[in-house]
């Protein structure tokens, strides 16, 4: 008995041991990855504020700069405080205090470029209004090497001073144009002083320097997994010495008992045998341990003892007839815990008979099935919740596009607003140049509320099949995402008959355009910017007259490794900041169980104007018969 005692405590102790290394472990794991997340958005975040360093005039986002600003002084500051560099990698304490300096630099620089570059803004959208209301073509010069300087490094800011000095101002236009070139000539010889300064700093390359050396501190937790798994082994193999023990022990002590009782004892289904007035005679082990009843608690009783009372009459009614005509009877049982817990228990009921043919008893097997009830519950949470998430993005797609489609007439409206005063201001506000404005601000209003009714039918809720035609819809989707294919200078190539088909319009935009997102996003990951983009919409009906729609791009095709993964729920080959992994899971919901069609992806070959490309080719087919429809 001692010895036994000894070995339960050591075998406790090695468990917990082994316990206590592994969370140390994985804490650590876990800080390093977290860290590491952190430095990548920190050189994310740099390779912004360099962009925005880039565009003195034409950037307009400040919030996003705000933002990211934000962003990197509390990433800086947890850094700071978890003391992780202090605690864990003390080799690169001062590297991060460097960069740590480095950053606040650059942000009280960023800060000082934001107003700038605010005023620059400003001012151009001035001198570009005011420069339309002017006729003396003496300005013209002036005018075009204020709008290249953002783009033409060549033009001289000085030479450009003396020429806007030497011009003779003869109206107040004339000069108010005048006062804010001069303005602007100030604020970007402001703005590239500014920069250049930044510059200095070399934080780019200090960061990846420092990512480097970073990742290269790996090699510490794979010893450390190694560690684990020595652990585990060790651990497995003492498991196993006492095993095998205890199992010949209790072999030997066993082996002149009942080979039926064995097997019933070890049975991984709970069985139950009860006289003919269903009193228990006798239960498992198994039963003890999923019902939480004792031995004692049960022999006896009758078996209603384990009634929850979510089975009908009816349901017992049909059962007691089954067997006490002498057939077995199959069925799902709802019983009670003696905690109260509800079990899900698929059974078999037998009558046993005597020799002369009367039922005697009943055997009751029964199979615990409430993990697998619980398991359909949380499988269909699931769907709802990815179902959920699709609707946010494809809430966030909306929105995006809004707000690119709202930003020219916005500046528009604001544009001829800012005419309108600056006019009033000066005593130059002419009838003609009063309605003039106002047509601009109303034409641009009513775009503004053309692209609202244009959204509405993205986001239908309501689950009633209608009849819509594909042309309208493929309207509706690059209505949506087509300022894409502008921005990404990708060539869209469709070719849509004239059909009308039935079902939810909504969720065909939304499986779109997840398949156009999907090729823009291929697009631009394995394609430069000088090669031609492709994407091609084929939307036609085959002899079956079932709906074929076909969209293929020549981003060079998905790795046959991954092909046949790509419709699983989160599965994705982006970075967590682009990519959820649900698009493509969704489309493939929609496609399958709203449309009940198919869709199916493989790699293409093909030519377009004398040339050979490659790319991804997915065809969604979509049966056309209602008896399709209800297979």
């Amino acid at each position: 008995m001692k010895k036994a005692i000894l070995i339960v405590v050591i075998f406790i102790a090695l468990i917990v041991s082994l316990v206590y290394t592994t969370d140390h472990s994985n804490r650590k794991i876990d800080d390093f990855f977290k860290m590491q997340k952190n430095i990548s958005y920190l050189i994310s975040t740099n390779k912004n504020f360099d962009i925005f360093m880039s565009s003195s005039i034409s950037y307009n986002n400040f919030d996003v700069i705000q933002k990211d600003i934000f962003k990197i002084k509390d990433i800086l500051s947890e850094i700071k405080k978890s003391n992780y560099f202090d605690n864990e990698i003390i080799s690169l304490k001062d590297e991060f205090t460097n960069i740590n300096e480095l950053f606040k630099s650059k942000i009280k620089s960023i800060e000082r470029l934001k107003s700038t570059s605010a005023v620059l803004n400003n001012s151009y959208r001035y001198i570009q209004t005011i420069y339309e209301k002017l006729d003396d073509k003496t300005f013209n010069k002036i005018y075009t090497r204020i709008i290249g300087l953002e783009f033409n490094s060549e033009i001289s800011i000085k030479k450009l001073q003396e020429d806007i000095k030497a011009i003779e101002v003869k109206t107040n236009l004339q000069k108010i144009f005048i006062r804010h070139a001069q303005n602007i000539l100030h604020y970007f010889q402001k703005f590239q002083n500014e920069k250049q300064k930044i510059e200095s700093l070399q934080l780019n390359i200090k960061l990846q320097n420092f990512e480097q050396r970073y990742n290269d501190y790996s090699n510490v937790f794979i010893k450390d997994i190694k560690s684990v798994l020595w652990s585990i082994i060790i651990l497995l193999s003492i498991s196993l010495v006492l095993f095998l023990f205890y199992y010949t022990k209790i072999a030997y002590q066993k082996i002149q008992l009942n080979r039926f009782k064995q097997a019933v004892e070890n049975s991984d289904n709970i069985i139950m045998t009860t006289d003919i007035n269903q009193k228990i005679k006798y239960v498992n082990e198994n039963f003890i341990r999923h019902t939480g009843y004792s031995y004692n608690d049960v022999i006896g009783k009758k078996a209603s003892i384990l009634k929850s009372g979510l089975n009908s009459k009816k349901f017992y009614k049909d059962l007691n007839e089954t067997i006490y005509s002498g057939k077995r009877w199959y069925g799902e049982f709802i019983n009670k815990r003696k905690d109260g817990e509800l079990n899900y228990e698929k059974t078999s009921i037998s009558p046993i008979f005597d020799e002369k043919g009367k039922i005697v008893e009943f055997l009751a097997i029964k199979l615990d099935v409430t993990k697998e009830k619980s398991i359909e519950k949380e499988l269909k949470k699931k769907e709802h919740l990815l179902s959920q998430q699709s609707k946010m993005i494809a809430l966030h797609e909306m929105l995006d596009s809004i707000a690119h489609q709202w930003r020219q007439p916005l500046s528009t409206i604001s544009t001829a607003a800012s005419g309108m005063r600056l006019n009033k201001e000066f005593d130059s506000l002419d009838d003609d140049t009063f309605y003039s404005l106002i047509d601009t601000i109303v034409d641009n209003t009513l775009y503004l509320s053309k692209t609202i009714d244009s959204f509405k039918t993205f986001f239908k809720t309501n689950h009633e099949n209608t009849l819509f035609n594909i042309k309208n819809t493929v309207n509706k989707v690059l209505d949506l995402i087509g300022y894409k294919f502008n921005e990404n200078k990708v060539e869209f190539i469709s070719s849509i008959q004239d059909i009308n088909m039935e079902g939810l319009e909504h969720e065909l935009i939304q499986s779109l355009v997840n398949l156009f997102n999907n090729s823009q996003d291929a697009i631009a990951k394995n394609l430069t910017p000088n090669d031609k983009k492709l994407i091609f919409l084929d939307v036609r009906t085959d002899d079956k007259n079932n709906i074929v729609i076909s969209i293929k791009d020549n981003a060079k095709g998905i790795d046959e490794k991954i092909i046949d993964n790509i419709f699983e729920p989160y599965f994705t080959t982006k970075h967590k900041s682009q990519g959820t992994g649900i698009g493509l899971y969704m489309t493939y919901e929609i496609i399958s169980k709203h449309f009940y069609g198919t869709i199916e992806v493989r790699n293409s070959t093909f030519s377009y104007e004398n040339k050979e490309y490659k790319g991804a080719l997915f065809i969604i087919t979509i049966p056309s018969k209602k008896d399709d429809k209800n297979r």
